[in-house]
């Protein structure tokens, strides 16, 4: 099989735009780097590249009709959505997309390469979910490899250019496999995640081998769902039941209703958190998943 193709640095597929790589390259040069030598503050960021609309917004009725379908290409990754509710959708999450992007362009020194291995042994094991000691020490590794991401090189310059290569080279791939379940089935992609519709996990076990065959230590997971309601790229919900789904909502997940009750964030580990106020949040949370679950779901688990 093919290797992946790499242009300074940046690896692409058959599917990267080229005026996207072409913006990716333009980024990688010192005119357009993030964060100059000379300067104190942090600049204002030079966008990679404007929103890409897909579709446009056409009613058809007072109520119905099609959202625009937004693509937008950033230093952070791809983020997409479609505003809908879908039902038998499935997200796929590519695990350390940075990091391994980093190792496959022999960014990482020898210490955070084999930091990154002791990572991937860790994860290949199936039963560390159920080891807390091994939780801990892959959290404290992957928050340690993703600080070391932004920092490799010896000048915030090269800081800059090393992590858009390996952030770069993540999202081209990220955009490939878009393309593999067909952009019209992708209704939310955020970085190293995205939400699909028409799943079917022979397609999935063929997804893993072509991506794993391309990429080493590449790996992914993928959860399957009744219902998804996406509001937006960063907004959505997923639900199986009351106690099985994942809520993203500025309103009403449990972290937002914590700082809406607190003035502080469930984040910020310099504070004690309020037990009794977490509970409260937690409370909202659930109501609200379970209200959207009787209002979409016709069958209650």
């Amino acid at each position: 099989m093919p290797k992946v193709k790499k242009k300074n640095g940046v690896m692409y597929w058959p599917s990267t735009p080229r005026f996207l790589l072409m913006a990716e390259q333009l980024h990688l040069t010192r005119e357009f780097n993030q964060r100059p030598e000379d300067v104190d503050e942090e600049p204002d960021r030079i966008k990679l590249l404007p929103p890409q609309f897909l579709s446009s917004l056409v009613a058809t009725e007072p109520y119905e009709g099609y959202q625009k379908e937004r693509l937008n290409f950033t230093g952070n990754g791809i983020y997409q959505y479609v505003k809908c509710t879908a039902h038998n959708v499935a997200q796929i999450d590519v695990h350390s997309l940075l990091p391994t992007m980093a190792y496959q362009l022999g960014l990482l020194d020898e210490r955070h390469e084999a930091l990154f291995l002791e990572k991937k042994k860790i994860e290949a094991d199936p039963n560390y979910p159920n080891n807390k000691r091994l939780v801990a020490k892959r959290e404290r590794i992957k928050l340690e490899l993703n600080r070391y991401c932004s920092t490799i090189g010896e000048t915030r310059v090269e800081h800059s250019i090393n992590r858009y290569k390996a952030m770069y080279s993540g999202m081209n791939m990220v955009f490939d496999m878009l393309n593999y379940w067909g952009l019209s089935n992708v209704i939310n992609c955020v970085n190293d995640g995205f939400i699909i519709t028409n799943y079917s996990q022979e397609k999935f076990e063929q997804f893993e081998e072509k991506y794993c065959k391309k990429i080493k230590y590449l790996t992914f997971s993928v959860k399957q769902y009744d219902f998804c309601l996406v509001k937006n790229d960063l907004e959505y919900l997923l639900i199986n039941n009351d106690d099985e789904y994942k809520c993203r909502n500025h309103e009403f997940d449990m972290k937002s209703a914590y700082r809406k009750l607190t003035g502080k964030s469930l984040n910020d580990e310099t504070v004690s958190f309020d037990s009794k106020a977490l509970l409260e949040a937690e409370h909202v949370e659930k109501g609200a998943i379970k209200l959207c679950k009787n209002l979409f779901l016709k069958t209650s688990h």
